[in-house]
């Protein structure tokens, strides 16, 4: 295996000193974890892109049944016409950020998507002039995620708690404890449909009509799916066009419902999800890399051109989705490198593994990969704080922002917890600790992660708190290091 592709030459070693902060930073943000399906604070709907992290952490902390039930509960909201109420454009120039309720053939135009928001039974709200790409690829990636390890898990035989993805004696803790994992399951306790099968069955031919909807976002046919104006998670910076952050929820899309459909024997169905994955790589290293910049650049609308040429933190997402899947993704549904008694568990299962490890990221992109995480630090983190954009925004909206205001150059934990999975996944160590150091420390008067967002000048927090997704985000990416550094372990082990 090449060290340019991330793999054995990694030594657990090297992460020893990040394991005591991430244990404790586990343990301080159990308790507000399984609290809602809400972000937090002051968002008391259901965020889809929000939930997409939170039902992760879920899923993780063994809360099986809840996430279940809320995964129905999210994809029977799917926009369909004459379904349930569904407003839109309070987030669109084009509209005057002034919603307007969706008619049958608005929402014939959106049938597929999810909603960026669910308020309650029969009420819905699309921010945008469109669907958020990110909302509805997000809750395909998680929901593909969980169930092809849900599904994986029912018919493993040798699966037991004491190998739990986050369990180890050595170096992590579980997330969540019993006491939370069953306080949840009681408020949960309406009827629902539980079985990870059936769920599946129900879930599966909607999240197919949802990569068909996302697929029409492509109107050139290059293999990147285009936005209006605040159809992301940074709903006030007008962004519109190409965007990298867009086309990585994509590609996450593509990559777990392809392992899922995988797992329940539907092969050409991911085969076809695969080639859309690999045209949209295409797409991004032809036209969204700056050789100038040495990282991926949004490709903005000319009416829009005063950003233009902006790097945004968020453009880790990119990293993530060409990573995922593959042996740089320690929490991957292809991984298979579990030891028991110094055996690989079948013959059968070694073979896959083998094949698996396959899977490697191209060394031209993975070279293009570090240098935009070089970027990254070297233009968007001002004084350690890694912040959201690397200059001030010129143009906002719906709100006008002041500079080191909510998305206007400021310090989000959710996308450094989301930076910090990408530097995991390209074994950016050093990088790791400083962020968690910097996520773990503690603000005004909580640990900075509690926040929604903090003004870089003045250290405070502002917006929800204690917003979940943040504190999932980083969850999600301490997991996956942690995972890292058992596989290494256990793989050094059996070497042995």
């Amino acid at each position: 295996m090449s060290k340019e592709n991330g793999g054995s030459s990694s030594s657990s070693d090297s992460w020893k000193s990040f394991v005591t902060g991430a244990n404790i930073f586990l343990q301080e943000t159990n308790e507000h974890v399984l609290q809602g399906l809400n972000p937090g604070g002051i968002y008391q709907a259901i965020w889809c892109r929000d939930a997409a992290y939170i039902l992760k952490d879920w899923f993780l902390s063994g809360n099986v049944d809840g996430v279940m039930q809320h995964i129905y509960q999210i994809w029977s909201h799917q926009i369909e016409p004459d379904k349930e109420k569904v407003v839109y454009g309070r987030g669109s120039p084009q509209m005057k950020f002034s919603a307007e309720v969706a008619v049958k053939e608005k929402e014939k135009e959106f049938q597929g998507a999810l909603p960026t928001t669910i308020y309650q039974a029969g009420f819905s709200e699309v921010y945008g002039l469109n669907p958020d790409i990110d909302s509805t690829a997000l809750i395909i990636s998680t929901t593909s995620w969980i169930l092809a390890r849900a599904i994986k898990q029912q018919h493993d035989d040798t699966f037991s708690s004491s190998s739990s993805t986050l369990s180890s004696s050595e170096t992590s803790t579980v997330i969540a404890s019993e006491h939370s994992a069953d306080y949840v399951s009681a408020l949960l306790s309406k009827v629902g449909i539980t079985d990870p099968q059936k769920v599946a069955e129900f879930v599966v031919p909607r999240m197919l009509k949802a990569i068909e909807h996302l697929k029409s976002r492509d109107i050139d046919n290059d293999g990147l799916l285009e936005q209006s104006h605040n159809e992301d998670w940074m709903d006030t910076a007008l962004r519109a066009g190409k965007v990298v952050y867009s086309q990585g929820c994509w590609l996450l899309a593509l990559s777990d419902l392809s392992s899922l459909l995988s797992k329940l024997g539907r092969r050409k169905e991911s085969d076809r999800l695969i080639r859309l994955a690999d045209k949209t790589i295409f797409g991004v290293e032809q036209k969204l890399w700056s050789e100038q910049d040495g990282c991926y650049i949004d490709i903005q609308e000319s009416h829009n051109s005063d950003i233009y040429r902006i790097l945004t933190q968020d453009i880790s997402f990119y990293l993530i989705g060409i990573s995922q899947n593959t042996i740089n993704d320690s929490l991957g549904v292809h991984q298979s490198r579990r030891v028991i008694n110094k055996q690989i568990i079948e013959d059968q299962e070694q073979k896959q593994m083998q094949d698996e490890e396959e899977k490697l990221i191209h060394p031209s992109v993975h070279k293009r990969a570090i240098s935009a995480l070089d970027a990254i630090r070297n233009r968007a983190w001002k004084e350690k704080w890694p912040l959201v954009t690397e200059t001030e925004l010129k143009r906002t909206g719906p709100w006008v922002l002041k500079p080191y205001q909510y998305h206007n150059h400021t310090f989000w934990p959710w996308t450094t917890g989301i930076e910090m999975l990408a530097r995991s996944r390209f074994n950016k160590v050093d990088e790791c600790e400083i962020l968690l150091a910097k996520l773990a420390s503690e603000g005004h008067p909580n640990l900075q992660a509690f926040y929604e967002w903090i003004n870089p000048i003045t250290d405070q927090g502002s917006g929800a708190y204690p917003f979940r997704t943040g504190i999932t985000a980083i969850r999600i990416a301490i997991a996956d290091i942690l995972e890292k550094i058992n596989s290494e372990s256990s793989f050094h082990t059996f070497k042995q």
